[in-house]
């Protein structure tokens, strides 16, 4: 079919298996409003066979989202989210708890200082450097 990587296979399948369930459609359902047998979404969502790419378009205009989102999980123009943070929650709840407190206080002001510089930046407008005029002799 069209996508090499089991992964990202199964990760379609995912998400047009959601998509699907979201609506209320069974597989037959779905499967009637793309023209393919309800085995073939099957297959697809399982991510046992991965979509040609002629026939995302087709199921991104029938579950109503993009074709990025099928591919990505994404929309168009969303930022990829960095989950560096997420992935060392468990391991800092570990720590003790006046460490845990030191690390909420230091994130808490490293939020605010950044929300408190982009606040400037949208007032302030940028100023160009001026080169200096040359001075007379």
């Amino acid at each position: 079919m069209g996508i090499n990587d089991d992964s990202a296979a199964e990760a379609i399948g995912h998400r047009l298996s959601r998509l699907r369930r979201a609506k209320g459609w069974n597989q037959k359902e779905l499967g009637r409003r793309m023209g393919l047998k309800s085995s073939q979404i099957s297959k697809l969502e399982r991510g046992s066979v991965s979509p040609r790419a002629d026939i995302l378009p087709r199921f991104s205009e029938v579950l109503g989202v993009s074709a990025d989102y099928l591919l990505t999980g994404r929309s168009f123009g969303e930022t990829q989210r960095d989950y560096r943070l997420r992935d060392r929650v468990e391991a800092l709840e570990t720590l003790p708890e006046p460490q845990r407190n030191h690390l909420i206080e230091f994130l808490d002001a490293l939020v605010t200082a950044h929300a408190a510089l982009k606040n400037f930046e949208t007032k302030v407008p940028s100023r160009r450097r001026r080169t200096p005029s040359p001075q007379p002799n």
